[in-house]
Formats: C-alpha cells, sequence, structure tokens
C-alpha cells in the first residue's frame, strides 16, 4: 500500500472530502446527519479549528477547514471520523468500518480558491438534484440555520496570502 505524504502547517485552509465506505448513503437519514454534526463541532472546539463551510451528502462530506497552530488535519479527520463511527454504530447496534481509510485534501492558495471551494461545497445537494437552491438543504452551510466560523476568520483571521513560507531549497 503506498503512503500519501501530507504536509503541514502550511497555514492555509484546506477542502478535505471524506466517502461512507462502499458509498453507502447513511446521511440520508436525519438523526446520523444531526451526529454527524453534533460530532464536528465537538471536534471543532477541542481542537480549535475554524469551520468555513462543509455539506453532508449522503454517502460523503465536505469541510472547508482552516486549522489552529499545530494541529494537524490527519488528526481532526481521525477524531471526527472515528467518534462518529463509534456512536453511529452503537446507535446502530452494529460493527465495522464506516468510512473509507483515506480522504482528500487540498489546500486553498488564494482567496479565489476558498471562494471556489466554498461554492462548491454549497452546490453538491444542487448538483446532485437534492434540491434547487443551495440555502434549501439543511445540512449545508449554505443553510442560514447553520453557523460557521468564516465571518469570523474572514475579519481578521485569514492568512496573508502569498505570504507563506517558501519550501527550504536542497
Amino acid at each position: 500500500m503506498s503512503v500519501w505524504k501530507r504536509f503541514h502547517g502550511h497555514g492555509l485552509p484546506s477542502l478535505i472530502t471524506t466517502n461512507v465506505t462502499d458509498r453507502r448513503p447513511i446521511f440520508a437519514s436525519h438523526p446520523a446527519a444531526e451526529m454527524l454534526l453534533q460530532v464536528i463541532d465537538e471536534v471543532r472546539r477541542e481542537t480549535g479549528f475554524k469551520l468555513l463551510a462543509f455539506v453532508i451528502m449522503p454517502d460523503h462530506m465536505h469541510l472547508v477547514l482552516a486549522l489552529a497552530g499545530q494541529t494537524i488535519c490527519g488528526r481532526v479527520m481521525q477524531l471526527i471520523k472515528g467518534r462518529f463511527a463509534n456512536r453511529y454504530n452503537r446507535s446502530a447496534g452494529q460493527t465495522g468500518r464506516l468510512w473509507q481509510e483515506r480522504y482528500h485534501e487540498r489546500a486553498l492558495r488564494s482567496e479565489r480558491e476558498l471562494v471556489a471551494a466554498i461554492e462548491y461545497v454549497h452546490q453538491n445537494p444542487v448538483k446532485a438534484g437534492m434540491v434547487r437552491d443551495a440555502e434549501c438543504f439543511l445540512w449545508s452551510s449554505a443553510n442560514p440555520t447553520q453557523v460557521t466560523d468564516l465571518d469570523d476568520w474572514l475579519s481578521g483571521q485569514k492568512p496573508a496570502w502569498g505570504t507563506e513560507a517558501a519550501p527550504a531549497s536542497g
């Protein structure tokens, strides 16, 4: 099995995607989607990451996160996926792996990439034909009833785009 190298501490927000094993639509169930949101909020409070945008689709989720300090994305995802799997399996009276092992992460290197990622996340249920307007999808930060850290982050906690440290030459 190959090992993917992840780079930590870049200080940029990231778009993260992770899928349920066998793409089972467990989040079509409102209690499961609500449970996942609760877990994300718990881990957010524990690790200090900023949740900039999200969508919970029936068989996968997209998150736009800005990590705090030395927080590592792999640890955040381990906490979210592991804690949710334990709770979900216990509530459903089942055992076994719930999530695909890997997740996809892409650093957002400019404001343009951040805006495009948020738009992509919000339009996911529209493109899937689940709703006509992104704001109508309950399990998305596009819905006005959901809360994120985007406004706070944009008002002063964002990185100075283009000023991240250059890679060491060698």
